[in-house]
């Protein structure tokens, strides 16, 4: 299995870097599929302790895409939410969420906003009620497309239209904190996608296991092995171990 030979591989470079000992949880995939109408996305998550980073890479568009699918789904989608699921347990802590990531020219946007709600467990943003283009507002774009994909005066991030890299700059950051012991290996997510005026229109929704209210998943998911992406999850793993160390040095201390 891509998956066993993967977590072998990470596991073989974590013995190999002593600062990459330790992670509480570490998922890198990509995912690609919809309800109307098809996008493609990388992901990174990684858990240590109470502390959660995501990454998030728009490969609408992008030959890049889960099985070469991006090449054929439609460039001008827009990120604008994320939700975890089959987490267990676990809850955002609101307020600790930090954003960064490449910014598309011409914009500037801002970070977004985490909730707690009995669906997805926890998202980020999920702004399913703004009107108008305001709901792209600080979204995630694909730098695929071209520029008139999206309406005029709104602030976006933008991935580039590459192969998937382990340079976090070219990712989308989440940072946060939670409450409770979340393994991202045993969670699911759901991606929602928005298209700009010269798009199909309407919003798509990305799940990549049965939903809450019993709908079947409509997303592909592969797990990647490539270079880039080892170097990725050794990176993560090496904050994971900095972290576990911290926190036996901590009891030591107790």
């Amino acid at each position: 299995m891509k998956t066993g030979r993967f977590v072998a591989l990470l596991g073989a470079l974590a013995v190999a870097v002593p600062s990459a000992a330790y992670a509480d949880g570490f998922r890198n995939y990509r995912v690609c599929g919809g309800d109307q109408f098809a996008t493609c996305a990388a992901v990174s998550i990684n858990v240590v302790g109470s502390n959660v980073t995501v990454r998030l890479w728009n490969l609408s568009g992008n030959s890049a895409g889960t099985w070469g699918h991006g090449s054929g789904t439609w460039a001008g989608t827009v990120f604008n939410g994320i939700g975890f699921y089959n987490t267990g347990n676990v809850s955002a802590v609101l307020g600790s969420l930090n954003v960064t990531g490449p910014a598309m020219a011409g914009s500037s946007p801002a970070s977004w906003k985490l909730s707690n709600n009995s669906q997805v467990n926890f998202g980020v943003d999920f702004r399913m009620n703004t009107p108008g283009n305001r709901a792209m507002d600080n979204g995630i774009a694909s730098g695929c497309a071209a520029t008139s994909s999206f309406p005029s005066g709104v602030d976006l991030y933008s991935n580039p239209c590459t192969q998937v890299t382990g340079n976090t700059n070219d990712w989308v950051t989440f940072s946060f904190k939670i409450t409770g012991n979340w393994n991202p290996n045993n969670s699911d997510i759901v991606i929602r996608g928005l298209n700009g005026p010269t798009g199909p229109g309407g919003t798509t929704e990305c799940w990549t296991n049965d939903t809450p209210y019993g709908a079947p998943s409509n997303c592909t998911t592969i797990t990647p092995e490539p270079v880039s992406m080892t170097l990725l999850a050794t990176g993560l793993a090496g904050i994971g171990g900095m972290g576990a160390f911290r926190r036996r040095k901590q009891k030591q201390a107790a």
